[in-house]
């Protein structure tokens, strides 16, 4: 009777639904149009329900369609495993009648190679040849398509072991590129914090500066206005006021230029800042590019050597010493004793000697400050 049965069963055009059913996008219902077109030609060619070998055929594949219909809705849930060992198992019974039984073999162990590890896959998938084993021997057909069963067992676990470690791959990449843009994003806020902090610094000690030289000026302006100084002095006097004020403008653009690494030559900003606190400037050794951090720590050590070199020694001689030395760059602001009676009254300033030591630390430089010959020097040195 069971070789009857075998006899009987052949594949009919009604085996189409196998082939549109890889059309289908949608799992569940590819599963559903595989699923009907091959109970469609079981039960064509068994001659429907005729004995018990028809009934015990498309119990098993009854049960081989709802284990891969459990799969296609839950293929990550706890019952997939489950699932893919029924599938095997349902294929391997109906193997023993029909090579399509091996479909269920092969996307049994391929979905447990694709769920779970190789190792326990391999447990899994091995459902599918004992129960071929199992059935054969029962049936008297021992080992009949055991290897065949074996070998599509085999070819599943190899293509779900590939489809997983590509998922893998493909998982690992984008948390890579996510954590890089994280990353990125990170850093740009970061610069961008630096940036406003450098700006706020570099504005702060423009302003500082500024101010205090203005102060300064003004109260050097209020002295002629009490002697009795003549009209023109004073309106000469009320012009270097303007020019402070001018060149305070302009240092602030100067600021912005330098932060954006522009390449305005030190010494020429040195010439001009000389120009207005009527300063000398001596520069030595061959000129080359410098950084723009390093040209701009520089610049702000001479500048506030400057403005505190007109506060406290009113009258004093100042000279400004740019020196392009082997391996480094020097900037030195030196003046002599105050020569007039009455000190300038301080009208403030930058951070004065720490912030300037601070800027040229965080250059990379060392900076030296203290009195020679009865006036006072300041001098910063940074690798450049």
């Amino acid at each position: 009777m069971l070789m009857n049965v075998k006899a009987r069963w052949r594949p009919t055009p009604d085996h189409a639904g196998v082939g549109l059913s890889g059309l289908i996008p949608d799992p569940r219902a590819s599963a559903a149009v595989f699923l009907a077109g091959l109970g469609v030609s079981v039960w064509v060619s068994v001659g429907g329900l005729a004995d018990h070998a028809g009934v015990a055929v498309l119990a098993a594949l009854a049960l081989a369609g709802a284990a891969w219909l459990v799969l296609a809705s839950a293929s990550t849930g706890p019952l997939a495993p489950a699932a893919a060992a029924v599938m095997g198992a349902a294929g391997g019974m109906l193997a023993v009648s029909d090579r399509y039984g091996l479909i269920f073999v092969g996307v049994g162990a391929a979905a447990a190679a694709v769920m779970v590890e190789l190792l326990p896959a391999a447990v899994v998938s091995v459902a599918g040849p004992a129960a071929f084993a199992v059935t054969a021997g029962v049936q008297g057909r021992f080992p009949g398509r055991l290897d065949e069963a074996a070998t599509v067992c085999l070819a599943g676990l190899v293509a779900g072991s590939y489809r997983r470690a590509v998922a893998e791959r493909a998982k690992q990449a984008a948390l890579l590129a996510t954590a890089r843009q994280r990353s990125e994003v990170a850093s740009q806020q970061a610069e961008l914090a630096a940036e406003r902090v450098r700006l706020g610094r570099e504005l702060h000690d423009v302003l500082a500066h500024t101010l205090g030289a203005l102060s300064i000026q003004l109260t050097a302006l209020d002295t002629l206005a009490r002697d009795g100084t003549g009209r023109v002095e004073l309106l000469a006097q009320v012009e270097r006021s303007r020019q402070l004020v001018r060149a305070g403008l302009d240092e602030a653009r100067q600021a912005v230029r330098a932060l954006r690494e522009d390449t305005v030559p030190l010494a020429e900003q040195l010439e001009q800042l000389c120009v207005l606190h009527d300063a000398e400037l001596e520069v030595s050794g061959a000129a080359r590019p410098i950084t723009a951090e390093v040209r701009l720590a520089l610049y702000r050590v001479a500048q506030e050597g400057l403005t505190n070199a007109a506060r406290h020694a009113p009258g004093s001689d100042v000279a400004v010493r740019l020196a392009f030395e082997p391996g480094e760059v020097a900037v030195s602001v030196r003046n002599s004793r105050a020569r007039l009676a009455k000190p300038a009254q301080p009208g403030g300033g930058g951070y004065g000697l720490s912030g300037m030591r601070e800027r040229v630390l965080q250059a990379g430089g060392q900076l030296q400050a203290g009195p020679v010959d009865g006036g006072w020097q300041v001098t910063a040195r940074i690798p450049a």
